[in-house]
């Protein structure tokens, strides 16, 4: 994964730079998808490549002081926001809930103090220069709070919410990198969420470790597999409690890997980095990619956090009394497969082919000074809708027009 050392100046706006065919091409021969897939690469392999064993009862366990922040934001979103927001009893649509809306108001309204919480916890931790020592996990506890309150609704830290004393530079970054985060848990306006969203956050993350925050100092050196584990599976995670929230309270329509027939509703790369972290010598003896069909297996590896596990569990939760092979046809056929090492090595080729590489998917990608593009765009940014879909007189709806065809698990 290639870093860069040249400061973040001369700032160009976030803006979309895919709107034809001309511009995918682009965009698949440029550095931006090679270093995004590479740092995906890089996530998943560091769960193989390191010591570092996933504990979820110890989720700070690894991660640096501003990743330590973002872990707590993240678990507040997960804990308190939907209680906040509770879905609409009344909504007339069998997906999309509108108070999602809602939601991601929020989002987009603390997301600047959520990023600063980030930023200023690293900056504590370079500037004091603090090393891992007997305080350690209490300075990461403290730093996971702080990311908790920035979150919350009873934030009153006055040193991130003044934002008189930032630069120029570091406002920029701010901006960059709340453009990235605001699509990754689904649209506002869509009522969606597919592997288009989950890159997004993917990028996010990748932006924090291209500027130093995964704890890379200085950060012009690449983060080792023990900096980037944690990360993989603890943020990655708490990411996905807060996006399965997000998906069973406000019913977000599939928008992932082919949607229903491809590899699942909503998701790709935490099946690559799952499959990776059972790739482990300690574990390729302990379960095998056919356990999935196994409840006792399942159980099991869930319950000892091994993300692959959990992602099926997942699935099966919101797909009940059909059977596996037909709500989820490849998921069933790499279960075949002989060992972990195929499965990530086909899942991956899987994230690039028929993620990265498709038009529908990432033409919504946003470009920075961080993550950039290094081409013309074809047309200028075009406005979004700003209008809810099932708002209009020719929604679909229980009582108005017949719904799309159900799924077969649909019941």
């Amino acid at each position: 994964m290639s870093q860069s050392s040249d400061r973040i100046s001369d700032p160009n706006p976030p803006l979309r730079f895919i709107f034809n065919t001309k511009d995918m091409e682009q965009f698949k021969a440029s550095s931006a998808k090679r270093e995004l897939l590479s740092f995906v690469t890089a996530l998943g392999r560091s769960t193989i490549n390191s010591s570092y064993i996933y504990d979820p009862s110890q989720p700070l366990l690894g991660l640096s002081p501003g990743m330590a922040s973002l872990h707590g934001s993240l678990k507040c979103i997960s804990l308190e926001w939907i209680k906040d927001f509770p879905p609409n009893s009344s909504a007339k649509a069998r997906f999309g809930d509108p108070m999602f809306k809602a939601w991601h108001a929020r989002l987009v309204e603390r997301s600047r103090h959520i990023i600063k919480c980030i930023m200023n916890c690293h900056m504590k931790y370079v500037e004091s220069k603090q090393n891992e020592g007997s305080d350690w996990n209490s300075y990461l506890k403290q730093c996971s709070e702080l990311g908790y309150q920035a979150a919350s609704s009873n934030f009153d830290n006055d040193e991130i919410k003044n934002d008189q004393n930032d630069d120029t530079q570091h406002d920029n970054v701010l901006v960059e990198l709340q453009s990235y985060i605001h699509p990754s848990f689904g649209h506002e306006i869509r009522l969606d969420y597919g592997t288009g969203y989950e890159s997004s956050f993917f990028v996010f993350l990748y932006s924090l470790c291209k500027i130093g925050i995964f704890g890379n100092v200085p950060k012009t050196s690449a983060p080792t597999p023990e900096i980037m584990a944690p990360v993989a599976l603890s943020i990655v995670s708490q990411y996905l409690e807060v996006c399965r929230g997000l998906q069973t309270e406000y019913w977000l329509e599939p928008a992932g890997s082919h949607g229903v027939w491809g590899l699942d509703d909503y998701n790709c790369i935490p099946f690559y980095i799952g499959a990776c972290q059972l790739q482990n010598v300690s574990l390729d003896t302990e379960f095998n990619p056919s356990d999935i069909h196994v409840g006792q297996h399942l159980n099991s590896g869930e319950d000892k956090g091994f993300m692959y596990f959990q992602c099926i569990r997942y699935i099966k939760s919101l797909k009940k009394g059909v059977p596996f092979f037909e709500s989820s046809p490849m998921l069933d056929d790499i279960s075949h497969l002989a060992n972990w090492s195929k499965v990530s090595s086909g899942l991956l080729r899987l994230y690039e082919g028929e993620v990265l590489n498709k038009m529908p998917v990432v033409q919504h990608f946003i470009f920075g000074n961080i993550f950039k593009a290094t081409w013309t765009p074809s047309e200028a940014p075009r406005a979004a809708p700003s209008h809810i879909f099932i708002d209009g007189p020719d929604e679909y709806t229980r009582g108005n027009v017949m719904p799309p065809t159900k799924a077969p698990w649909a019941k």
